[in-house]
């Protein structure tokens, strides 16, 4: 027999536990859903310097992060509003940047693709040494060329300054030098990328300038300006910090009043751009 103190004691506890399940049960009704990660969405990386994440599609929007060079996010809607992109942070932040300062690098199907070794490591290759371009935001640039003006030896410095991502005001001056002449040649071009956002970028390019052709000490007769017309194209390969390989290939027309001629350049050499 239990007494009336411990009858009491235990009416008290089975309701303290009755309260107690409706509670939770409660609770668990408006409870909001746990956060599933967006792991669908693509993922992106930085290519400015630094990006400034609004709260909104537009400049007029609060800075709510800035982002730096190289920074991975996810891209959940991308250049629906006026070149924005909308992007989800590391730290659960949602807001909007520029397009042109987003490069997409992923599909982001949220599971790792199952590739082979070569693609592994042609990814990594790519992860280690390649890009991200700077092409989308440089500035200027330039190069250092080596190589053959027809038979004859080659090195040219190519400063440039770029309009667009798509294209870029260059000049160019150096010497070429084969066993009977020594050319000075200088003049001033556009070069027209046809794929800036990635690392490999071919172009295509036309310029116009002089040559100074002179003989050797030997050789009979003083030096003759010629004019110089140079349609051409190559490819760039970007590294990262915005240094890489690039490679030209030119068909040089000299020309003036009583002559013309032709002479093939192919260079390649160190590229930069910043």
């Amino acid at each position: 027999m239990i007494g009336r103190a411990g009858a009491c004691v235990l009416v008290g506890v089975m309701t303290a536990l009755c309260v107690g399940d409706v509670q939770a049960a409660r609770a668990k009704k408006t409870a909001a859903p746990a956060p599933v990660a967006d792991t669908a969405a693509p993922l992106g990386r930085v290519l400015a310097e630094t990006a400034e994440v609004h709260s909104g599609a537009g400049f007029g929007y609060r800075v709510i992060a800035v982002l730096s060079r190289d920074d991975v996010v996810r891209m959940v809607e991308r250049g629906k509003r006026g070149g924005w992109t909308r992007v989800r942070l590391e730290s659960g932040i949602v807001g909007w940047v520029l397009s042109e300062q987003i490069l997409l690098f992923s599909a982001g199907t949220g599971e790792d693709e199952k590739v082979g070794p070569l693609r592994r490591a042609g990814r990594r290759l790519r992860e280690t040494i390649l890009g991200p371009p700077n092409l989308l935001t440089a500035r200027i640039g330039g190069a250092f060329s080596a190589g053959a003006f027809g038979k004859e030896g080659l090195f040219l410095v190519r400063p440039s300054v770029f309009l667009s991502p798509n294209a870029a005001i260059e000049a160019y001056v150096g010497p070429a030098v084969g066993r009977e002449t020594s050319r000075a040649l200088m003049g001033l071009g556009l070069n027209l990328y046809v794929s800036p956002s990635i690392p490999f970028t071919p172009f295509v390019s036309v310029g116009t300038g002089a040559v100074y052709t002179r003989g050797k000490v030997d050789a009979l007769g003083g030096g003759a300006w010629s004019y110089l017309v140079s349609p051409g194209a190559g490819f760039w390969l970007i590294f990262k910090a915005g240094v890489g390989i690039r490679f030209d290939f030119r068909n040089h027309i000299l020309f003036r009043a009583d002559h013309a001629r032709q002479k093939q350049e192919y260079s390649g050499g160190l590229a930069f751009s910043f």
